[in-house]
């Protein structure tokens, strides 16, 4: 299988546009630091690194160095400037903005990512949401779906979801690239087919006048299965005690 792995962790960032409570700069840090992000960016932020019961920092529990090395930015076009794909975040439809898409569908949109990106999910303030002129600065739209009768997350909450979401598919990539043996190439599978008719005839299994259908048989049934370089190994090994074991 091959995975096209987009999206290292280093390249994401979180973008917080004008948030007005340090507690949510706060509760956003330590949901980062939950999910493995690290660069936090705010355009036009409060006064979030006072200290206090009201303070960031109360809330960015073993998060505290997210919040004093969060890069501050006096607009978001400044803000994003080095990313490549800027994901907004709303929970309103804007008909003559770019095509809204779901949190349902951002692995399939994320696998289909030429690698590698600069990402940048971009979220609005907690009374307003993201502008027009905000969303503008985007190229992707993202929502989270809700179905009570209050459709608006909290600015933490809204965080940690997009990340949880974004994690399990960056985990499971890397997972699948460090535990998957990659599939054996053309001139691993020619040897074991080899290997496997030389025994095949050996033992008269196959014939003079049937050896062509024979081998198409024996080929899609090889190829089917899309056998690693590990499990090629193992199998001729098999295939070479059995030779061995056979008279002459």
């Amino acid at each position: 299988m091959i995975i096209n792995k987009t999206n290292d962790s280093n390249n994401v960032s979180i973008v917080l546009v004008s948030p007005e409570h340090p507690n949510n700069v706060g509760a956003v840090a330590r949901a980062m630091n939950n999910m493995g992000i690290s660069d936090l960016r705010l355009v036009n932020p409060c006064e979030f690194l006072n200290s206090g019961a009201d303070g960031s920092k109360t809330l960015a529990v073993h998060s505290h160095s997210i919040l004093e090395n969060a890069k501050v930015f006096t607009s978001l076009k400044e803000a994003i400037l080095d990313k490549e794909i800027i994901i907004g975040t709303t929970n309103r439809i804007r008909g003559h903005h770019k095509q809204l898409k779901s949190i349902w569908e951002l692995d399939s949109f994320l696998l289909n990512l030429n690698s590698p990106n600069k990402i940048a999910f971009v979220f609005g303030r907690e009374t307003s949401g993201l502008s027009n002129q905000d969303i503008n600065l985007c190229n992707h739209i993202i929502s989270i779906p809700t179905f009570g009768q209050n459709n608006s997350l909290n600015l933490s909450q809204a965080v940690m979801i997009i990340l949880y979401e974004f994690s399990k598919f960056n985990y499971k990539n890397t997972e699948l690239k460090t535990i998957e043996d990659p599939i054996a190439n053309s001139n691993h599978i020619e040897k074991l087919k080899e290997n496997l008719f030389l025994i095949l005839k050996k033992i008269e299994y196959i014939k003079n006048g049937n050896e062509d259908k024979k081998w198409g048989v024996f080929s899609k049934l090889i190829s089917d299965k899309k056998l690693t370089t590990k499990e090629v190994d193992i199998i001729q090994g098999v295939l070479s005690k059995i030779k061995n074991l056979i008279p002459g």
